[in-house]
C-alpha cells in the first residue's frame, strides 16, 4: 500500500510470452488447474481479453514491485492475445475515479482496482458492474464491493490480521507503548492495520496521522521528532510504508523498537544491521501478477478463484533471520 511522491499518472499498455511460464511464475499448479489445457484456454482464436488496472498508487518503491508482477503477467499472457492497461493515480481519486471511467468507456472485460476509499469509488465500479466488466480488488479494498453483480475476488492482505502480527513481534521485542504512523488520509488499509496492531499488542497503542507523509519527508521527520518529545515513554514505531519508516526510525530516538509493512532495499538493510526489527510483507508482486491471470482465465474459460473469499497474499515476517534471502529476490525487482 506504500507509496513515492510523484506527480504524473503512469498511463501505458503492455502484453507478453511463453506459456510455460503462466504456470511456473504464476503458480497455477499450486491453485489445481494444472491439468487445464492452455489451447482449450486459448480457443477464441483472435479476441483480445481487454484488463485494465487502476490503482491509487504511484510506481515508487512498493508499486514497482505491484508493476512488475502485472508486466510480467501480460509477458506470460501474450499467447492469449491480451491487452493490459495501467494507470497508477498517486493517492488522487478523482484520477483513479477517471482510470475506472475511462476502462469502461474503452469497453474491457476485467478492471482490476485498489480501494483506498470505497465510497468515492462505489460509483463509477458500479456502473462497470451494469455494463458486464468483471471486478477483482487488488491491495486494498476486501469485501468493499462483495455484493456487485460481476465482483470476482479480492487479491491482496486482510490488512487487519497482518496487524495483528505486527502487535505480536511487538510483544515478543518487550515494547511497552507503539505509536503507528498512518501517512494517508481516508486509506481504510492503513486503519484496519492499526486497529489489529491494538488488537494484540499488550502495551499502548497510539496512532500519529500524517496526511501525504512521503511528500514532505522533512516535515514528516520533524512531526516524528516532535511526537517523541511530547511521548516520552513512547518506546516503539510501526510505520505502514518503507518510504514512510526508514525517515521515521532516523528521526525515532536511539533504542526505539521499529517495524515496518512492506519491503525495499533499505528496509532489508535495516534489519540486517539490526536497526529494523521486522517487515510486515505482503508480496505485491502477486497482487499485480495474479488479477491479470484470473482474468484471462475467466474472460477465456470462465473459471472463477475464492469462492467468495480473498486470495491473501500475506502477511510473511521478514527478519533477521530470512532478510538475506528476501534481499537477494528484491534486488531481482520481485520483492
Amino acid at each position: 500500500m506504500g507509496m513515492q511522491e510523484q506527480s504524473t499518472d503512469t498511463v501505458e499498455e503492455s502484453s507478453g510470452v511463453s506459456r510455460r511460464k503462466l504456470f511456473v511464475a504464476g503458480g497455477l499448479l499450486a491453485t489445481g488447474l494444472g491439468s487445464l489445457s492452455m489451447e482449450g484456454i486459448a480457443s477464441a482464436a483472435g479476441t483480445t481479453t481487454k484488463i485494465a488496472v487502476v490503482t491509487h498508487g504511484d510506481t515508487g518503491s512498493f508499486w514497482s514491485v505491484f508493476k512488475a508482477g502485472v508486466d510480467q503477467a501480460a509477458k506470460d499472457m501474450k499467447g492469449r492475445g491480451v491487452n493490459v492497461t495501467q494507470v497508477y493515480a498517486n493517492n488522487d481519486i478523482s484520477k483513479q475515479v477517471s482510470g475506472i471511467n475511462a476502462a469502461i468507456a474503452a469497453k474491457v472485460n476485467v478492471i482490476a482496482t485498489s480501494v483506498p476509499d470505497a465510497s468515492a469509488l462505489k460509483d463509477p465500479l458500479a456502473k462497470a458492474a451494469s455494463r458486464g466488466i468483471e471486478v477483482i480488488t487488488v491491495n486494498s479494498g476486501q469485501g468493499a464491493f462483495d455484493s456487485l453483480s460481476t465482483y470476482e475476488v479480492h487479491v491482496g492482505q486482510n490488512e487487519e490480521i497482518a496487524g495483528e502480527g505486527a502487535g505480536k513481534q511487538f510483544n515478543a521485542a518487550g515494547a511497552k507503548n507503539v505509536v503507528v504512523v498512518i501517512h494517508e488520509a481516508s486509506n481504510s488499509g492503513l486503519t484496519d492495520r492499526a486497529k489489529g496492531v491494538k488488537k494484540t499488542f499488550k502495551g499502548t497503542t497510539k496512532t500519529l496521522l500524517i496526511p501525504n507523509a512521503k511528500a514532505d519527508i522533512p516535515g514528516t521527520q520533524a512531526k516524528i521528532k516532535a511526537y517523541f518529545a511530547a511521548n516520552k515513554s513512547t518506546d516503539a514505531l510501526l510505520g505502514l510504508d518503507p518510504d514512510v519508516t526508514v525517515p521515521a526510525q532516523q528521526a525515532a530516538p536511539s533504542g526505539t523498537k521499529v517495524g515496518t509493512f512492506d519491503v525495499n532495499p533499505a528496509v532489508i538493510t535495516g534489519i540486517k544491521a539490526g536497526k529494523i526489527l521486522f517487515a510486515i510483507d505482503q508480496q505485491q508482486y502477486l497482487q499485480g501478477y495474479l488479477p491479470v491471470v484470473f482474468a484471462v482465465l475467466f474472460v477465456n474459460n470462465l473459471n472463477t478463484v475464492g469462492g467468495g473469499q480473498p486470495v491473501l497474499t500475506g502477511p510473511g515476517i521478514i527478519n533477521k533471520a530470512n532478510a538475506a534471502k528476501v534481499a537477494a529476490l528484491a534486488a531481482k525487482g520481485t520483492r
